[in-house]
């Protein structure tokens, strides 16, 4: 095979529009089909065997398994694929343009540079004789859909799919992500009864009630999340991001509704959550329901691979994450995880999103040193 360098194979990525349709897009070349091709070519050109699976139609996870001779455990590598809208970019989102040092572009950071240094690193892996004679299969997972709901990696699990360890690609400085935050976001509807507003009192404000309902999220409530609190992520929180009532100001408004961010740490469980706030909130009969329910990631940093991880890094390479991502997933479902790659996160989403191409290149040989200590680990 002709390899591409792994800065040249980052520019081919970004260059291919991968924009998850939820919400405004702000393009119509939407979804990982097209990447999901490229992806699948490169990994069969390394002597995967491939597996392209529909989760939505023309949107697809990309399974590429190595596996040598004796295999009897694996590792699995999970980038994902989409990107969130283009909306208001300040840059050509798909020039993948470097100057300074950076490389520009919509995806850039979020994830494709993880996805670019993982398949380079695998590429150069398995061509080793020390991987075709070692007991460690890999699994390249090409995840569609992290950006509204971790659908990819949901299909991937419930269809089964669980190796001994995960990595999944996400900016954090090539720092190692062991434990994030969970996100819970619910919705919350008050109902009333319509009348001319200029006689309220012969109406129900839906709006009146939401603002008791607010008034105890925000006060007594994040009051008591903020007595909680875990090691490293801090205390869970509580955050009302949309509200939407009434329908014209001299209408006394019958519906009100909310979107409410909980995040939530470590040993709360969502089910739990959602039964408190609707305890704390049932004076005002709100309608509750979820809207997206990513748990919170732990994995035991003593883990064997965690610590494989840390011996080609750095034992300071332990953090957390208010954030979450498809590790979580992965974590609730019986398999430890954790997040990793190239980038500085607080560029995911912005108008001019770059990633520095330093940290690609030292992903890449971070990566590679870390499955070949795993396969030599194997050995033993």
């Amino acid at each position: 095979m002709d390899r591409k360098n792994v800065i040249e194979l980052l520019q081919d990525l970004v260059r291919i529009p991968s924009v998850n349709p939820f919400g405004d897009p702000g393009t119509a070349e939407t979804g990982e089909g097209k990447i999901a091709g490229y992806i699948a070519d490169y990994l069969r050109d390394c002597g995967a065997d491939v597996e392209i699976r529909d989760v939505e139609p023309g949107r697809p996870n990309v399974i590429g398994l190595f596996t040598p001779a004796r295999a009897d455990r694996a590792i699995a590598l999970g980038p994902h694929m989409d990107t969130v809208s283009i909306e208001g970019m300040t840059i050509d989102p798909f020039s993948a343009e470097i100057r300074g040092g950076k490389l520009y572009g919509r995806g850039s950071v979020d994830t494709k540079g993880s996805m670019a240094a993982f398949l380079d690193a695998v590429s150069r892996v398995v061509c080793t004789k020390e991987f075709a004679e070692g007991g460690l299969g890999i699994a390249f997972c090409a995840l569609m859909g992290e950006e509204s709901g971790n659908d990819g990696v949901r299909a991937l699990v419930e269809e089964g799919f669980s190796p001994d360890f995960a990595v999944v690609g996400e900016p954090t400085g090539n720092r190692i992500v062991y434990t994030h935050k969970g996100a819970l976001w619910i919705q919350v509807a008050t109902h009333g009864r319509t009348a001319h507003g200029s006689m309220p009192e012969r109406g129900e404000s839906a709006i009146g009630k939401m603002a008791e309902v607010i008034r105890e999220l925000l006060g007594p409530y994040a009051a008591d999340l903020r007595a909680k609190s875990a090691k490293t992520l801090g205390a869970p929180t509580v955050n009302i991001g949309v509200i939407k009532g009434g329908s014209q100001t001299n209408i006394v408004p019958s519906c009100c509704m909310i979107d409410i961010d909980r995040r939530t740490i470590p040993g709360e469980y969502h089910e739990d959550v959602i039964r408190e706030i609707s305890d704390r909130l049932a004076d005002y009969a709100p309608e509750i329901n979820m809207i997206r329910d990513c748990p919170p990631l732990y994995t035991d940093p003593r883990n064997e691979f965690v610590r494989g991880l840390c011996s080609v890094i750095g034992e300071d390479a332990l953090i957390g994450a208010p954030w979450f991502c498809d590790a979580g997933i992965f974590s609730e479902h019986g398999i430890p995880a954790v997040a990793f790659g190239p980038g500085d996160g607080t560029m995911c989403h912005t108008p001019d999103e770059y990633i520095e191409i330093d940290q690609v290149l030292e992903n890449a040989n971070l990566m590679e040193r870390f499955l070949l200590s795993a396969i030599r680990d194997a050995f033993r």
